[in-house]
């Protein structure tokens, strides 16, 4: 690819984010109760990073509880590496994510959607490349390293996530200037609605603590 070419690409890409709409974290307070809502929507920015920590520090100082223990996502992307940093502090907070049905997740959505330990993506579910942003006056012969660096870095974020390879590759094989829906039977079998396999073991083995069961016989149960 030549330089005027790259730099066109960079063009319409930094254009094509700044008629979007900015993201905002709203933490919603549910009238005569001690839940809340996390919603994260429109256009995925850094700043909701400190947004979204925000509203976690509240939740737990205000000692609240998170309704249906997820955070609810409405975004047509923006910002792929503050999406993996939101995604990683659910993973960690083991919290759910969720999409309701008319909703859409797309994009950088998608890295805060596999963050969920348990996922339930009822509306649209779309995925692509990385969008490049760095501006006209990067040097192309650069180009064949961040496309290296951001193959690896989809791969290692999708595998800490717990994510299939299936999801993983059809993120990869999407031209960033596309779209892919992921199709329900795709979300069903990738995992992409489903639960992290570590905490779905873990949660099993407590509840059948719990109900004074031999583990073998809750999961028969249960299935």
């Amino acid at each position: 690819m030549n330089l005027r070419l790259t730099r066109l690409l960079f063009v319409i890409a930094l254009l094509t984010a700044s008629f979007s709409s900015w993201a905002t974290v709203t933490l919603e307070k549910y009238k005569n109760t001690n839940e809340v809502t996390i919603k994260i929507h429109h256009q995925i920015i850094e700043e909701d990073l400190i947004e979204f920590k925000n509203a976690l520090d509240t939740i737990e100082k205000e000692k609240r509880v998170l309704h249906m223990n997820a955070v609810q996502l409405n975004s047509p992307g923006g910002n792929g590496s503050i999406g993996r940093k939101i995604g990683t502090i659910i993973k960690e907070k083991k919290l759910y994510t969720y999409v309701a049905p008319r909703s859409v997740c797309a994009s950088a959505c998608v890295n805060i959607l596999m963050g969920g330990v348990v996922r339930y993506p009822f509306g649209s579910v779309e995925v692509h490349r990385t969008t490049y942003t760095l501006g006209a006056d990067v040097d192309d012969s650069l180009t064949e390293s961040f496309v290296r660096m951001d193959i690896k870095t989809v791969k290692d974020y999708s595998a800490a996530m717990g994510m299939t390879v299936a999801l993983t590759e059809a993120i990869l094989n999407t031209e960033s200037w596309k779209i892919r829906k992921i199709s329900e039977v795709e979300k069903r079998e990738w995992q992409v609605f489903g639960t992290d396999r570590a905490y779905e073991e873990r949660l099993f083995t407590a509840i059948a603590i719990e109900q004074q069961m031999q583990r073998p016989n809750f999961i028969r149960v249960f299935s």
